[in-house]
């Protein structure tokens, strides 16, 4: 670890800088605001509940949402950004519909009735999403980037152990539950706890869909910590972050960062402040620079270019040494202080991303 010590007292600026990636939002009418639903990107799969829990009426809404999502997504492969859509009808055993090859036009209509099952298997359910993921990567493995979806259009009760499913949340997928309730009915619990969190809502409802499929294309691959925001939907919208532990000069620190396609870490509130202490405790060092400097006209300048007023200086901090340019941060304490030091010293940084995203693949 870095050894060298500076003063941890001092106060901490409001925070009032929001998470810059993945903006969502839709208007009124459901029309998005800075995002295309021809550029989502994912491998999606859903799963049609034909149990009795179901029963008929729901499921001609739930077939009628899946076609209306299916024809707004782009399924193209010569197209740059293009889901991949797959259909199983689930009862007391799965069946295929589409193998994530549905494409615009297709229907589900006519293809999948209620049966005399009376709920659904979800863990079932889930391990022939799972396997038709698997078999989709065999033929098309540059698809391995793709985030994964599974959404359960379902009213049936599940009452299996989930921690596969639930490790599948935590890595390298999203669970979307779309509750049908009969008239009457009470929400479950279990299809909340299934859902990831921020992917769940009940009843035929279009919108949420569409803008659930551009939160779960806000992602960071496998190699980087995501950060978020106030919507835990979308788990990198503060960014993808990957510390390099070993010490070196400010100007390298940022050049490296740069010519990977990032940029020093910016930080703009004390919980930003706190991941990253949680990444320095992870590559085990005490201090890293921050994408924060001072330009020859004297003015502190953030890598991201914003123009937060946020600092967490500590006392007597910034030196007004002519050489005291660079910013670093004190991992050592949960006061999380900054001081200046000459930018020749060497210490460990973390570099900040671009997530994966809607209409973005260049992460």
């Amino acid at each position: 670890k870095v050894g060298f010590l500076l003063p941890i007292v001092g106060l901490v600026g409001a925070a009032t800088y929001s998470a810059p990636y993945c903006d969502c939002r839709v208007d009124k009418l459901g029309i998005p605001y800075t995002w295309k639903y021809d550029n989502i990107w994912l491998d999606i799969v859903f799963i049609l509940d034909t149990s009795q829990a179901m029963g008929k009426t729901a499921l001609e809404d739930a077939v009628g949402l899946i076609e209306s999502l299916n024809d707004v997504l782009v399924t193209d492969p010569k197209e740059p950004f293009y889901s991949r859509v797959g259909v199983i009808s689930m009862a007391d055993s799965a069946k295929v519909i589409y193998n994530l090859n549905m494409t615009s036009g297709d229907q589900v209509h006519g293809k999948a009735e209620i049966t005399d099952t009376l709920e659904i298997e979800v863990l079932v359910a889930f391990e022939a999403a799972l396997n038709m993921f698997n078999d989709g990567l065999k033929t098309r493995p540059d698809r391995v980037k793709a985030r994964q979806v599974i959404y359960y259009l379902t009213d049936s009760d599940p009452k299996n152990n989930l921690n596969g499913i639930n490790q599948f949340k935590a890595s390298k997928g999203v669970i979307v539950v779309n509750n049908f309730l009969q008239e009457g009915e009470v929400e479950q619990p279990g299809l909340k706890a299934l859902a990831s969190d921020g992917y769940y809502f009940s009843n035929d409802n279009y919108g949420l869909a569409l803008q659930a499929f551009c939160k779960a294309n806000c992602f960071c691959q496998s190699d980087k910590d995501a950060y978020g925001g106030s919507d835990p939907a979308i788990k990198a919208s503060g960014g993808c972050y990957h510390p390099a532990p070993v010490g070196v000069p400010y100007s390298k620190a940022k050049q490296t960062c740069v010519n990977q396609g990032g940029m020093l870490a910016a930080i703009h509130d004390m919980g930003k402040a706190r991941f990253m202490q949680q990444l320095m405790n992870k590559a085990r060092t005490d201090y890293v620079w921050i994408g924060f400097d001072k330009t020859d006209d004297g003015q502190w300048r953030w890598s991201d270019q914003s123009r937060d007023f946020y600092t967490n200086w500590g006392m007597y901090e910034p030196k007004r040494s002519d050489v005291a340019k660079c910013a670093f941060m004190d991992g050592t304490t949960d006061a999380l202080k900054w001081a200046a030091t000459n930018c020749q010293a060497g210490l460990p940084y973390i570099c900040q991303y671009t997530p994966c995203s809607v209409g973005n693949k260049n992460c």
